[in-house]
Order: C-alpha cells, then structure tokens, then sequence
C-alpha cells in the first residue's frame, strides 16, 4: 500500500496528464460537441439521401492503400489548418472516418468546435466498414458538391412540369401564330424530338455503394431519374435481369437501352460519351 501510494505521489504529473487524455476522448464521443456515430448502413443512407461528404482523417498511406469511394482525405494532424478546403461543407452532412473511430472522434471535435453543423462519426471505423463486406478503393475520387440536394421526388415534379411547359409550347404553335409562320407537322415532330428529355431509369438496392455511387454521378450530371429498388423483390430483379442482361446492382436505362452499371457508366463518361446519351447539352 505504501508503495502504491509512493508512486503516485512520485509519477502525479503523468497521471495528472493521463486523467486529462481520457477525459478528453470520453467527451469526445458523449459530450455535448461530440458528433454522433453511426455504423457502415447509416452511412450509405448519408451519402445516398444527404449527398454527405466523407472525410477520411487516416495517415497518406492508409489513404493509398484502400478508402471509401469518393472520400475526400485530410490526415488528422493537418485538420487544423486545413479547414479552408472545408469551409463549403460548413452546412452539409460530414461523415469522418478512421481506422477504428478514434481519430475521427478528435477531428469530430475539431470540426464541431470551428462550427460545422452536420459532424457524423463512423462508428469501428474502415475495419466496421470491411467487416460489413461495403468495398475499398484505390482510385482517387470526386467528392460531392456541397449543399442541400435537390429531393428526387422534386426533380421527378421538375420534370414533369418542363414536360408540361412544352406541350403548352406545343399546343401554342397553329393558334395564336400566323398562319405564314405556322409550324408544319414535321417541324413540329422534329421539335418535340429534340426538345423532350430521355428518361432515365437506374435500378437500385438499399446498402449498394456502387448505386450510390452511379446515383451521385447522375445527379451531379443534373438529370432527373426513376429509382426502382430490387431490394427484396425478386420479380423487379428478374425484370431488370431479363432487361440487362445481369443481376447485380445498379443497372441503367436511358430510354429503355441499358447503357451499363456503375463502372459502365463512368467508363462512358471519361470517353465523354455519357452527356449526350442522358441528353445533357451545354457541358
């Protein structure tokens, strides 16, 4: 006993220092600035609903050797003064990760502090998100713009009602134009065919990172879709397998033509092929 009590008098600033480390981490998961954590599923939820960023904190080659798609990565010793490269995220969803969900705990709290908003934390880290069987990957990646994302039931409306506008565009011609100025009936088919927007259909599964991925890509195209899940639905499977010719998820339609899955349709958009298949003009 009396030699217990010896060294804590003999080591009491290291103790001192100890205490403090751990009261610091404990308040880093559970005080009130402490963002909240959340598992690999939840995460996909953020990326797919929230368009949330993903800030990967680990060292440079922890980085090289394998990360989240589309992670954008700040080791955490240079957090600090790194924020600038942040500050357009200052309102957006941030989901940081580690390798266990230590080190994103602390930047967490960095983040919280200089005032971001929406500071989430994976909770276990890339070992919990390999342990849920979610992919790696080595290739660098387009971190999503930020801001609020438009809702797809929104753009689905949108788009509707540019279809609308249209047909009352339409409509107009052989009316209140003169009849020397008048549309012929193949100038009018012509113009329909030009203006209408194809429709783009994707299919889906909940917990996919390469439909969020293949979604992500064709919002920031800035393109209306229709979203059809398979999750738990063998006969939509079986309809898009009999469509695609594949079973995995995503699968995409243009219009009724499958133009591929996910590696698909980025391969078609770095040959610079995919903006003129969704009908996208002026990019």
């Amino acid at each position: 006993m009396q030699q217990l009590s010896t060294f804590f008098v003999t080591n009491w600033p290291l103790l001192l220092a100890l205490a403090i480390i751990l009261f610091m981490l404990v308040r880093s998961y559970v005080g009130p600035g402490a963002a909240k954590a959340v598992s690999p599923m939840e995460l996909l939820q953020l990326i797919n609903h929230q368009n949330a960023l993903v800030l990967d904190v680990r060292t440079d080659k922890e980085y090289r050797d394998g990360h989240i798609i589309d992670a954008m990565h700040i080791p955490l010793g240079m957090l600090s003064s790194q924020l600038s490269q942040l500050a357009a995220y200052k309102h957006s969803s941030i989901v940081i990760v580690c390798r266990t969900g230590s080190r994103s705990a602390q930047a967490a709290g960095t983040l919280r502090k200089a005032g971001f908003e929406q500071v989430y934390n994976l909770a276990g880290g890339i070992m919990a998100w390999q342990s849920a069987n979610m992919p790696l990957t080595t290739e660098k990646g387009k971190p999503p713009k930020p801001g609020a994302v438009e809702p797809a039931d929104k753009a689905t409306d949108k788009k509707a009602a540019e279809e609308e506008t249209k047909e009352e565009e339409v409509k107009t011609i052989g009316h209140d134009t003169p009849a020397d100025e008048q549309a012929s009936p193949g100038e009018t088919e012509r113009t329909e065919e030009t203006t209408r927007s194809p429709e783009i259909t994707i299919y889906t599964a909940a917990h996919c990172p390469f439909c969020v991925r293949a979604i992500q890509l064709l919002k920031d195209k800035g393109v209306a879709t229709i979203e059809i899940d398979v999750g738990g639905k063998p006969e939509l499977r079986q309809e898009m397998a009999q469509k695609a010719g594949a079973d995995s998820v995503p699968q995409i339609f243009v219009d009724d033509k499958h133009i591929g899955d996910c590696d698909g349709i980025h391969a078609l958009d770095a040959e610079g092929k995919l903006d003129e298949m969704l009908g996208v003009r002026g990019s």
